[in-house]
């Protein structure tokens, strides 16, 4: 069964000023912004700029993940194993400076945020879209990775 992606995110226990569709579009924004940042610090050799912002975009994209709901649907373990896959190659920059990775996570995210907004801020709670997820899982596969669509969320390569 598709779930609605709005749906697939839990409620997030925030300020009741905050839309909590609102507040996932913050965090892919906050993550974008932090990786552009990362590979100014990569580019310019600056360890403690590449270092504390790959560390925030770790941990956005962390709360990115651990807000998805927890039920069973292929829609989720694709986000689930996307955003996995992110963490654990962003990690590795730390090490290896690879501005390709730092580009293709920052295309990765790029494309969720702007399936969120058109899919979600622009529908709102009152519309119900069964098939945005598996919209987003078909874009993001399209963006430079479709032959790993036969293997499942846990064979991504960012």
């Amino acid at each position: 069964m598709v779930y609605n992606a709005l749906n697939s995110y839990q409620k997030i226990q925030v300020s009741s000023e905050i839309d909590p569709q609102k507040l996932i579009l913050m965090l892919y924004e906050g993550a974008i912004k932090r990786i552009r940042f990362a590979r100014e610090g990569v580019v310019n050799k600056d360890p403690k700029q590449r270092g504390e912002n790959l560390s925030k975009a770790i941990a956005i994209i962390s709360e990115l993940n651990a807000s998805l709901r927890n039920i069973e649907d292929e829609e989720i373990f694709f986000l689930r194993g996307l955003f996995l896959a992110m963490m654990q190659e962003l990690c590795k920059v730390s090490v290896t400076n690879d501005i390709q990775t730092l580009d293709r996570a920052t295309k990765y995210l790029s494309e969720l945020k702007r399936i969120w907004e058109t899919n979600v801020m622009r529908q709102g709670n009152a519309v119900e879209n069964t098939n945005i997820q598996s919209a987003q899982k078909k874009e993001i596969f399209f963006m430079g990775y479709p032959e790993h669509e036969q293997y499942g969320h846990t064979s991504i390569a960012i």
